[in-house]
């Protein structure tokens, strides 16, 4: 990774190639904005860090010529004239971060690090963004039954608009993705996803964490924080377990669905964002409403277009597409030869009710992959949790799974010689061939030559 560091102080340029001298990145100095220009243009740099005030071509001038070359380069400013009001005017120009002179090798290599790990995070995004918009169209990843076809059908219609949406399901039905869906569907899709739990954090944190807060606001705040709304700037927000907000929360969450404003902590103004909310729960808002825990206005505001996601078990026609998308993904990324799920595993997939929905499917075929040691998934190879099946279906579970792992083995050891397999099976090749069939194994597949059987 290299960092670019432009500053036409050569005394500031020793001093922070000090501070980072045993970082994990690359530094690279340039003397004013021209010449970092020309450095970006010729090798591959992941963060800039730039002065304000520098001969040629200064910091807002750059980062104007960043943004235009490629928006995904995080820029830090920094200079010793930093007001608040600096801060928000570069910030909603495109620079990351924003770093106010005397430098400290604290801050500094946290800010370093931080914008580091955007830069990343945003390389994620970039494939996730391709892969998501396919997600939107391909029926193959969210499922082909009726009730996943209405839900893609809301989606396509809603990521068309602005519009305020919860979404509703159990966990583990795919809340997030379907947020992700809505916004890479929408004419945001090149501007932020921002997601955050709100029931992960405290009241304090979260306040601070959504709205931003001003230095010195309570005992931590060391800098000016802009939050994760103005992270979302022109993109979308998801807040994730909405109906966990306390009221104080829920109150400016409000304020600013309303007035599309937001008053950081520890500051006396405000500061615009358009931003698109996107919400989703497992709870019935309707009855945290009677409860008083929720607020009917908020409701209203949110809940201009509701998305119910079903659960995995009202959708078992879908398993076996969702099963055989998660092969895929983890043979590649595990470079396990497992590339089928026998008809017999695939409908002992069915039969589970699925309690985790489908992120509890997704953790099954992830660890089945892992643990297989064959090409083809057998039902002896999935253990799904709940009450046995009788004694008679048991024992026939386990004389599979034997049965396959015998044939298996001796194909090995004969290098796919079915007739040599049998004989040492004590079996006739007609009564082997058949157990081969049944298993659906590729003798061929243990052969060293194309006719040893």
């Amino acid at each position: 990774m290299k960092v670019l560091v432009a500053d036409d102080d050569p005394n500031t340029r020793y001093m922070i190639d000090v501070f980072c001298k045993d970082e994990p990145y690359e530094l690279v100095f340039a003397k004013n904005g021209k010449e970092a220009m020309d450095t970006i243009k010729k090798s591959d740099i992941n963060i800039v860090v730039s002065d304000i005030r520098m001969p040629e071509m200064g910091g807002e001038d750059l980062l104007d010529s960043i943004r235009s070359l490629n928006p995904e380069i995080p820029v830090i400013i920094m200079t010793s004239y930093g007001t608040i009001e600096n801060a928000v005017h570069f910030l909603r120009s495109g620079a990351y971060d924003y770093i106010t002179k005397p430098l400290t090798r604290e801050v500094f290599c946290h800010r370093i690090h931080r914008a580091l790990e955007s830069f990343r995070m945003s390389e994620e995004i970039s494939q996730l963004k391709t892969s998501l918009k396919l997600a939107v169209k391909s029926k193959e990843v969210v499922g082909n039954s009726l009730a996943m076809h209405e839900v893609m059908e809301k989606i396509s219609a809603v990521a068309q608009t602005d519009a305020s949406v919860v979404i509703y399901g159990e966990s583990g039905t795919g809340k997030e993705l379907a947020a992700k869906s809505i916004h890479y569907a929408s004419r945001r899709s090149e501007k932020p996803f921002v997601a955050i739990n709100c029931g992960a954090l405290p009241e304090t944190l979260l306040e601070s964490e959504l709205f931003g807060y001003k230095k010195g606001a309570f005992t931590d705040a060391t800098t000016d924080t802009p939050g994760l709304v103005l992270e979302a700037d022109s993109g979308s927000l998801f807040l994730d377990e909405i109906g966990e907000l306390t009221p104080k929360v829920q109150v400016k969450l409000l304020r600013f669905l309303q007035e599309k404003e937001i008053k950081p902590l520890g500051s006396t103004k405000t500061v615009q964002a358009n931003v698109r909310i996107i919400t989703a729960t497992n709870r019935d808002l309707k009855a945290a409403i009677a409860d008083g825990s929720f607020r009917e206005d908020l409701y209203y505001r949110l809940n201009i277009v509701p998305v119910t996601l079903p659960p995995l078990r009202d959708r078992k026609e879908d398993i076996p597409l969702l099963a055989n998308h998660f092969l895929r993904i983890f043979a590649t990324e595990f470079e396990k030869d497992v590339h089928e799920i026998s008809p017999l595993a695939l409908q002992k997939l069915v039969g589970y009710h699925w309690p985790g929905n489908v992120r509890e499917l997704e953790n099954k075929i992830q660890q089945t992959v892992v643990m297989s040691q064959h090409s083809v998934i057998q039902p002896g190879d999935i253990d799904t949790p709940g009450e046995m099946d009788t004694f008679k279906e048991e024992k026939k579970k386990i004389v599979s799974e034997f049965e396959y792992n015998y044939i298996t083995k001796l194909l090995s050891l004969h290098t796919g010689n079915i007739s040599q397999a049998a004989r040492a099976a004590g079996m006739d090749r007609k009564n082997f061939w058949q157990l081969i069939k049944k298993h659906e194994v590729e003798a061929k597949q243990y052969s060293k030559t194309d006719d040893s059987a």
